[in-house]
């Protein structure tokens, strides 16, 4: 087994995380539309400036709470590695030695419940239970490349930018043919 050391850049987003992104930009640019309008009717009453300010402000604060949600996300996954022959995914470390497979699964997410986690607002990553998988922890931007690693105990999904490198660097640092 040799000690393998690269980096990977996470695939572009995919669909899944794409129509996720518009439909919560939609949806808060509407509940923007909504506060707006009764922040203008509440500017136009008699109400203290403090009111004023805040029915102004209002608008924006769902701003404030997507944007950086959707930017953290992002760039949890948006690079891992393999160091020293363990999977490094942000904080998390998954030890390569023991793995059992790795190959591409573009269905992984086909029928799969979310347990914990995002569900596309910049990326899918979370705890996910499938009956046809079991559980399984995804680290995924775009789930048509994904790739699915084995464990005896544990699953993982990632969705590197280059597949089939990824796949040749994991079975080389795991010993695997």
């Amino acid at each position: 087994m040799t000690s393998v050391n690269q980096d990977f850049q996470s695939a572009p987003a995919g669909r899944r995380v794409v129509v996720t992104m518009i439909a919560v930009f939609f949806g808060l640019f509407g509940a923007i539309a909504v506060n707006a309008a009764f922040a203008f009717k509440a500017l136009h009453a008699h109400s203290s400036p403090a009111n004023r300010t805040a029915a102004v402000l209002a608008p924006l604060v769902g701003l404030l709470v997507v944007l950086p949600v959707f930017l953290f996300q992002r760039s949890r996954i948006a690079r891992f590695r393999i160091e020293e022959n363990c999977l490094v995914l942000g904080r998390k470390r998954y030890p390569l030695e023991g793995l059992v497979d790795v190959a591409r699964d573009p269905g992984i997410l086909r029928w799969a419940f979310k347990i914990a986690g995002n569900d596309g607002l910049g990326a899918i990553r979370g705890r996910y239970w499938s009956k046809r998988v079991g559980k399984f922890d995804a680290f995924l931007t775009d789930s048509e490349k994904a790739v699915v690693l084995r464990w005896p105990g544990r699953i993982v999904a990632v969705s590197p930018e280059d597949p089939e490198f990824f796949i040749m660097c994991a079975r080389s640092a795991a010993g695997l043919k």
